[in-house]
């Protein structure tokens, strides 16, 4: 067995099916590997960054690995932003690049020369900063190890992405029967500490009063979230996520109370910062949760943050959290032993009132006036009319604020890559799952500039018979950063209206063979628009100049959002904490 041989038995071996890559020399002996293989076969994506991202979408939908393939130099580079999703996010994916021979690599020693080989590039070295584990295999038993070692650490502790390099003359070199090395036992929970990280929560929330349960993806990503939400509803905590963390609990909660964050819903939002007691689970708090300034997020409350990575926990040195570093594997077990305080009953009628007012309310003041297409009608009759378990994929920008401020999820796959959030993500990670889940249906929302990065994987998405709904929504610009242009810039529209073109989609669809239907309003977007056969293109389309609302400002903490709340409806969603307006706001 070659190399090549051995790393398409290894990929297999791990419940690998597909590997999303772009041929080139360097990756040619692997990628034939794996086409003579019955139990696993590659997809042919038109970019290789289009196929880190389809690898990422892979874990998200049903918790196996991702892998992606491409060449040396300029294949392996275009990895780099698909990798980096799945870096921020906590995503296990394998990375195997191809590399010039050893023997005509810059490793010959002496001179320093920039590079030797053709299209040689030390990949490594780029992909480390976004990657968990980077390295180059020298020899057959570098490759059987470090596959294995690769592998283990993308899926244990904080996952992520990793990557193995591997040049050429290893990928012919002669390695024996494929024998896949054991993996070290995973060592049993202590139980003392389990106790002691539970004694810790309890001292923490001893006293509370208005007790509030911050929901993060380590949840989801952990496996544990269906113990963790039997939990919830057993205690009857009010609780919020994060975006990352939405796609891991059912909307329909009794407690829930919206996503949170910078565009997150005024009701969650405004009980973050009116509880006394937070305990965050697994989310990283960043600054689209807690705004630039941190001071300002949850300052009457004791917060208490439980998380697998360390350095997260580190970060909060200077704000005074009760952090514990806890593998979620075990969050159940330290849950049950936690003796929560009772919320007192102003408290729970408060948090009532937020849910009645604004979860699920989220509405275009803008449309309304200017008498066009709201794009959260438009998300919720998209809500509707996809089924229980679909996949939805979201791109970024204002596309997936309004669909995260919108989507009611229930038991569907609701996700974005949230810490890296590249323009053209969407199209590529829903190719991506509907390969890997083919009896789920599947929708990729995106919006006009979005699907233009990655237009050309409509192509893979016609070659393998990709059965979706694209949904563009489409503003005639980069939404989101007008916005910002507005609040800051005077209105100055540069490289967003000014610079910014694009094709006609009805013709973009034509030229690919895919239907597509032009929404002025909600009620054009018919059942038979998200049928599980067929690929598709719904252009919603909206007026250039639609916000996103609500949305917080430079300066103004989570609770103070654009369009501003009278002083009245400020002060009943302020009742417990008086927090004073900042001098400006607009009333």
């Amino acid at each position: 067995m070659t190399g090549a041989e051995y790393i398409a038995a290894f990929l297999a071996s791990k419940r690998i099916r597909h590997v999303f890559l772009m041929t080139g020399g360097a990756a040619t002996f692997m990628i034939d590997a794996i086409g003579r293989r019955d139990d696993i076969d590659y997809v042919c994506v038109q970019h290789e960054q289009a196929a880190a991202m389809a690898a990422d979408a892979v874990w998200r939908v049903n918790g196996t690995v991702g892998a992606a393939m491409a060449t040396s130099g300029p294949g392996a580079t275009n990895l780099l932003t698909g990798i980096a999703c799945s870096y921020f996010d906590s995503i296990p994916s394998l990375h195997i690049t191809g590399q010039v021979n050893l023997r005509e690599s810059r490793r010959l020693g002496g001179a320093a020369p920039r590079q030797i080989g053709f299209q040689e590039t030390k990949i490594v070295e780029m992909a480390r900063p976004v990657t968990k584990y980077a390295v180059q295999v020298h020899t057959p038993e570098d490759l059987r190890r470090e596959l294995e070692v690769a592998y283990r650490e993308a899926t244990t502790g904080r996952m992520g992405p990793v990557l193995v390099d591997v040049p050429m003359d290893l990928q012919q070199a002669e390695m024996g029967a494929f024998s896949p090395l054991p993996s070290p036992p995973s060592p049993p929970p202590h139980e003392e500490e389990l106790s002691r990280i539970a004694a810790t929560v309890t001292r923490a929330l001893e006293g509370a009063r208005r007790p509030l349960l911050y929901w993060g993806a380590g949840v989801g990503l952990a496996g544990v979230e269906g113990e963790v939400e039997a939990w919830v509803r057993a205690s009857g905590l009010p609780v919020v996520s994060s975006w990352a963390g939405a796609t891991y609990i059912d909307h329909d909660l009794p407690g829930f109370c919206g996503t949170v964050g910078v565009y997150g819903n005024r009701g969650g939002n405004l009980l973050i910062q009116n509880c006394d007691a937070l305990l965050v689970l697994g989310s990283r708090l960043d600054n689209r949760q807690r705004t630039g300034n941190p001071a300002t997020f949850a300052p009457e409350a004791r917060v208490i943050v439980l998380d697998v990575d360390a350095e997260e926990l580190a970060k909060y040195a200077a704000d005074g959290y009760v952090c514990e570093r806890l593998d979620f594997k075990h969050l159940p077990a330290v849950l049950r032993q936690i003796a929560l305080p009772e919320a007192n009953n102003a408290w729970l009628d408060h948090v009532g009132l937020m849910q009645q007012r604004y979860v699920g309310k989220c509405h275009s003041t803008f449309a309304e006036a200017n008498g066009s297409q709201s794009p959260y009608e438009a998300i919720r009759r998209i809500n509707a009319l996809v089924a229980r378990d679909a996949v939805v994929v979201n791109d970024t920008g204002a596309a997936v604020c309004w669909a995260f401020q919108a989507f009611h999820r229930t038991g569907q796959a609701l996700f974005t890559a949230g810490g890296n959030s590249p323009m053209g993500y969407a199209l590529p990670a829903a190719i991506g799952a509907k390969l890997t889940a083919p009896e789920r249906q599947v929708v990729c929302m995106t919006g006009d500039g979005g699907f233009q990065v990655n237009l050309q994987e409509l192509q893979t998405a016609v070659h393998y018979g990709i059965d979706m709904t694209i949904i563009v929504m489409n503003n005639a610009g980069y939404g989101i950063i007008k916005q910002f242009q507005d609040a800051y810039l005077a209105g100055r529209h540069h490289a967003t209206a000014t610079g910014y073109s694009q094709p006609d989609f009805e013709r973009i669809a034509a030229a690919y063979g895919i239907d597509y239907h032009r929404i002025e309003r909600p009620g054009d977007i018919r059942p038979e628009m998200l049928a599980p056969k067929g690929l598709r293109l719904l252009d919603i389309m909206l007026d250039p100049h639609t916000p996103i609302e609500p949305k917080v400002e430079m300066g103004r903490p989570i609770h103070d959002q654009f369009p501003y709340l009278d002083d009245g409806e400020w002060a009943e969603g302020n009742a417990f904490n008086r927090h004073e307006r900042r001098a400006g706001a607009p009333k």
